[in-house]
């Protein structure tokens, strides 16, 4: 019995030491209670932007035309991205960098894609003149929609000074009643 118990003890200590020290495949611990910060749209606008030079810069070098053609869709597509999600300073930031990069390296895309392009050539007008007029589209919006609520502020509080004036001339009215019944009352 007890060669049976130790035999036993004996596989528990060994299993309990290879559990114990079988760590290698597990990573880092995670700890839970850390936050992921992600960044503003500005900030993301700023980062994608400068990915966005990289990668142009890296197809120019190579001499790609699809690629940069594809790169410069990407990036009014980008613009369209920040409007839509209400953000015009994203936009303007992202705009403002690609259309920066753009106009310092014309020569170079014009070399790879081709000078007549038109292709590339409407996408590039695209970036450089979109954002600012969405931006003074969603600005125009704000002004209708300012406008509007004061307009509907303005009716509201025309009609509060009608009630108040209706109630004023009901209490006076009801005030002069009750004066002539008095005066009736006394004989006067």
């Amino acid at each position: 019995m007890r060669k049976t118990l130790l035999a036993v003890m004996a596989v528990a200590a060994i299993g309990f030491t290879s559990c114990n020290g079988s760590k290698t495949g597990q990573g880092p611990a995670i700890d839970s209670t850390s936050v992921i910060e992600t960044p503003d749209l500005t900030e993301q606008a700023t980062i994608d932007a400068d990915n966005m030079t990289k990668s142009l810069a890296e197809k120019i070098a190579a001499n790609n035309p699809e690629e940069v053609k594809a790169l410069i869709e990407q990036a009014k597509e980008k613009i369209a991205e920040f409007l839509a999600k209400g953000d015009a300073e994203a936009a303007r930031i992202y705009q403002e960098k690609i259309s920066t990069f753009l106009t310092e390296n014309a020569d170079k895309i014009k070399a790879v894609v081709g000078e007549e392009n038109e292709a590339v050539n409407t996408l590039i007008n695209a970036i450089t003149s979109a954002p600012a007029s969405a931006a003074a589209a969603l600005e125009g919006a704000a002004g209708a929609v300012d406008e509007a609520a004061n307009a509907a502020k303005d009716e509201a509080q025309k009609k509060v000074d009608e009630a108040v004036d209706a109630q004023k001339k009901k209490a006076a009215d009801a005030i002069d009643g009750a004066a002539d019944d008095a005066k009736k009352k006394l004989g006067l």
